[in-house]
């Protein structure tokens, strides 16, 4: 069968035609020959990201950005759309990253951060969204905050030139060197030979001999609690029991006494009583002054016998 030429000259140009749709796809990133699964992420603004941009996974290039508008329902919203190739399958809860731009070239990517849901995502579903911060939205809070505390350190440093005058600033560089002082001497009090170190010495060798006396104080407790339990043990308690009848008798007889019963009641209550006995007491005395002063009027003695009178 033999073709026009017409035939091969219209074959000719519709294989053109394919190969230049597929050379410009291929320039863009696509493949027309290869399975596409396309997804959408929403954001509030999109900071210059275009389409044909990548869309990466573990730094791995995996799509491209295939289209980028507004939501018809809310203006506030732009849609991404973006096209993988291939079989690869997103978990649930997958997120899609807009990636902060290139310092130079300012270029914008995105990046998959894969999910750890049960199941996987569905050609044509809404990914979760998150956005990279630039490295100038982290400086210029920084910077704003930097340049605020070096305002805030002027104007204190403004203040305390009002605040310190001559006589001020004479008190503060005495405090300063009576503060140096200060720490000199603590230095000094640390040191091997000062006072603070040979005082721990002191309290070491202390509780060594404690420590080495500590068979002696518990032989010396053991001793007292051994002392104790004889007492304990002992008649004490029978003898404290019968000095306290004593007492008690005592008690007794001298409420006897002062209630004048007996005969040193009497003595001690009744007047009388206490005048006779010292009236025989003083006749007594008499009788035996005169005894001994003129004994021969009481007492007669004879070796011949009696002599009549």
């Amino acid at each position: 069968m033999k073709l026009s030429r017409e035939f091969k000259i219209g074959f000719v140009a519709l294989l053109a035609v394919a190969l230049a749709i597929w050379g410009i796809n291929f320039l863009h990133g696509k493949n027309i020959f290869s399975s596409i699964q396309r997804y959408y992420a929403v954001y509030g603004n999109v900071k210059g990201l275009v389409e044909n941009a990548g869309v990466f996974l573990n730094g791995y290039k995996v799509g491209n950005v295939t289209g980028i508008r507004f939501d018809e329902n809310n203006v506030d919203n732009i849609v991404v759309e973006i096209s993988l190739e291939g079989k690869l399958k997103l978990r649930k809860n997958t997120m899609l990253m807009l990636a902060s731009g290139s310092i130079i070239s300012g270029a914008k990517d995105m990046n998959i951060i894969m999910g750890d849901g049960n199941g996987y995502c569905q050609s044509g579903d809404t990914l979760l969204s998150a956005v990279q911060l630039d490295l100038t939205e982290l400086i210029n809070p920084l910077r704003i905050k930097i340049e605020s505390a070096i305002t805030s350190i002027d104007t204190l440093m403004l203040a305390l030139n009002d605040l310190l005058d001559e006589n001020t600033r004479t008190g503060l560089q005495g405090s300063i060197s009576n503060l140096q002082s200060a720490t000199s001497s603590l230095k000094q009090t640390l040191q091997p030979s000062g006072s603070l170190t040979q005082t721990l010495g002191s309290l070491e060798d202390i509780t060594a001999n404690l420590k080495k006396s500590n068979a002696d104080i518990a032989a010396l407790l053991s001793n007292f609690a051994a002392v104790s339990d004889t007492l304990k043990q002992s008649e004490l308690k029978s003898l404290i029991d019968q000095a306290g009848k004593t007492f008690a008798e005592a008690s007794v007889l001298l409420a006897q006494i002062n209630s004048g019963e007996g005969t040193a009641g009497q003595l001690i209550v009744n007047d009388a009583a206490y005048q006779n006995l010292n009236s025989a007491l003083a006749s007594l005395d008499s009788l035996l002054i005169d005894l001994r002063e003129h004994p021969k009027r009481y007492v007669h003695l004879s070796v011949f016998g009696k002599k009549d009178k």
